[in-house]
């Protein structure tokens, strides 16, 4: 006699939510646990975690598909902009400005300037003010600056306060040579958002570079005001105000400074540059020092270098200098100090035998022109 086929298991139970188990009553929580075929016998706590833990090991997870969109989002971040490109085309309707800077973007990773500037253009058209923003950024990309500004400021007409948008017209502006507006941009973006005090610094910064030595330490100051704790705008300060001539409120503010961090080499290297200035080659020398010793910078080496020249102290003076070339090779200003100092250049073929030695001339002693650093300190 042959074996009876496998009953056919019937239809699957639908299981309940988590949910309705955690929520259902006692004789609710007992019918679960008779059409599930568990044990309804037990405290209801312990049956509750019963019937839980029974749809959980069973209940299967509901199925995500990601959508074109996030298909083409996820193909540009993992490098396949071409691939991402026809599934951005694929997604385009009408008055969806999305897909558009979406495709923009495939487009710039794809090294498609023109073409992304297009698309981010007609984002904004339909509606996405953005897209300006990120015109300009693709004409930068391409080296166009003026453009990006023109995008910069067709964006600001409808967003006069927005600070992003300030801050790249204002960068726009001085990499195409405008400092003075870019100054004035910065100076605009810093009035209408006084809540953030990192502005006045930049600003102070921007001013000390175009050279309103002034006007930066009246910014680096306020913007100290603003930061109590912090000390960088107080060094930029220092640095401002020794360009400015005014020494000695460059030396108070930056002793000031190295109270609170004695291993700013900046702070120490514009405190050497300043007591320089007073005529006082000796303190210089040891905040030079000082300032090599947190720092291996050329400009704080070449500084150090000159102030042991004037303190003829010609072996302190070569050692700083090589120093200097061993950091960046052929430094035309460490060159010119070692000639200086009577010091040969070093050079590959050896000395012919029987030749005399020229006598060495006498050193003159110049005043050397120190540098003040306004270098951003290491993070």
């Amino acid at each position: 006699m042959r074996d009876s086929r496998p009953l056919p298991g019937g239809d699957d139970v639908s299981l309940p939510s988590l949910a309705e188990v955690e929520h259902s009553d006692w004789p609710s929580l007992q019918r679960m646990c008779e059409t599930l075929g568990l044990n309804p016998r037990g405290r209801s706590a312990v049956v509750r975690m019963r019937v839980a833990d029974y749809v959980r090991h069973r209940a299967h997870p509901p199925s995500w598909r990601p959508a074109r969109e996030h298909q083409a989002a996820l193909l540009t971040r993992l490098g396949h902009p071409d691939l991402a490109e026809r599934v951005w085309e694929s997604t385009i309707q009408l008055e969806a400005p999305a897909p558009w800077v979406g495709l923009g973007h495939a487009q710039l990773a794809g090294g498609f300037l023109a073409e992304a500037a297009k698309s981010f253009g007609r984002a904004a058209q339909m509606g996405d003010p953005s897209g300006e923003l990120h015109r300009a950024e693709t004409l930068a990309a391409g080296g166009d600056y003026q453009g990006a500004v023109g995008a910069c400021e067709a964006y600001l007409t409808t967003h006069a306060r927005d600070l992003r948008g300030l801050l790249m017209k204002s960068t726009f502006l001085a990499r195409s040579g405008f400092e003075e507006e870019a100054i004035k941009v910065l100076h605009t973006a810093a009035e209408l958002h006084p809540e953030v005090p990192l502005l006045k610094r930049t600003l102070g910064i921007a001013l000390l570079r175009s050279g309103h030595h002034a006007a930066a330490a009246d910014a680096l100051q306020e913007a100290a005001l603003r930061e109590p704790k912090g000390i960088d705008a107080q060094v930029d300060r220092g640095a401002a105000l020794l360009l400015a001539g005014r020494t000695r409120e460059a030396i108070g503010v930056l002793r000031e400074t190295l109270e609170t961090d004695p291993t700013r080499a900046d702070a120490l290297n514009n405190l050497g540059v300043a007591y320089l200035a007073m005529g006082r080659p000796k303190s210089a020398a040891v905040n030079l020092e000082r300032a090599a010793k947190h720092r291996e910078s050329p400009r704080i080496l070449l500084n150090l270098g000159k102030v042991m020249e004037d303190a003829h102290e010609p072996a302190e003076a070569v050692r700083a200098y090589d120093q200097v070339l061993k950091l960046r090779a052929k430094d035309p200003e460490a060159v010119a100090g070692r000639k200086r100092l009577g010091v040969p250049s070093k050079s590959r073929r050896s000395p012919r035998k029987g030749t005399a030695k020229s006598p060495k001339k006498a050193t003159r002693t110049v005043r050397r022109k120190t540098v003040p650093s306004t270098e951003a300190p290491p993070s």
